[in-house]
């Protein structure tokens, strides 16, 4: 098996193992309030605030402002998210988000991500896809370099959330983050799944 091949396995075998544990806990969790949706109607729009947490796989590329570190290229690593935010309306919500990009050659060292998200949901059922756009500051640090990087970070994607009871609900993204200014040329791609908590 090649290099990326077992980085890749890897970042799979956590992403599951993740998602496992956050999906366990929600589940057992969500069974223990189970009894209570029975006597609630069923509102998955409602307003409200939440937190959510996911297991990620993150395929990211560094190049600009590492030196003397090598660039990093495409390389997929473990990542870990979490966010609390309040749904505002039927259809919009806003949440704030921390994100963990883990360096599997060096854990200290990888891309954190604190920022705004908004959510823009097409359905208010059971099942809800949105669109999601944010922003934020991003830290670079890979193995070799003498400091981390900081700036500006955008982030475009496109997720679901699929609904277990009034309570909890199965989570699921995919979305491009980009710097810009002193990390202009550092970018990645995740996909997430976790669990949320609606209050």
């Amino acid at each position: 098996m090649t290099r990326m091949g077992r980085l890749l396995a890897g970042c799979l075998s956590g992403l599951f193992l993740g998602s496992g544990l956050f999906l366990g806990s929600g589940l057992f969790l969500g069974s223990g309030i189970a009894w209570a949706d029975e006597d609630e109607e069923p509102d998955y729009a409602r307003t409200g605030a939440y937190i959510r947490g996911a297991a990620q796989i993150a395929v990211w590329n560094a190049k600009d402002g590492i030196s003397p570190a090598a660039p990093i290229s495409w390389q997929p690593d473990f990542a870990l998210d979490a966010a609390i935010g309040w749904r505002n309306s039927k259809r919009i919500a806003i949440e704030a988000e921390f994100e963990w990009i883990i360096n599997h050659e060096k854990p200290t060292d990888g891309s954190w991500l604190l920022g705004v998200n908004g959510k823009f949901f097409l359905l208010e059922d059971r099942i809800q896809p949105y669109v999601i756009l944010g922003a934020g500051a991003m830290w670079v640090k890979v193995p070799g370099a003498a400091q981390s990087k900081g700036d500006w970070a955008f982030r475009n994607g496109v997720g679901v959330d699929f609904y277990l009871n009034n309570h909890w609900a199965v989570t699921g993204e995919t979305a491009f983050v980009w710097g810009v200014g002193s990390v202009w040329d550092n970018y990645f791609v995740n996909v997430s799944l976790g669990a949320m908590y609606r209050f």
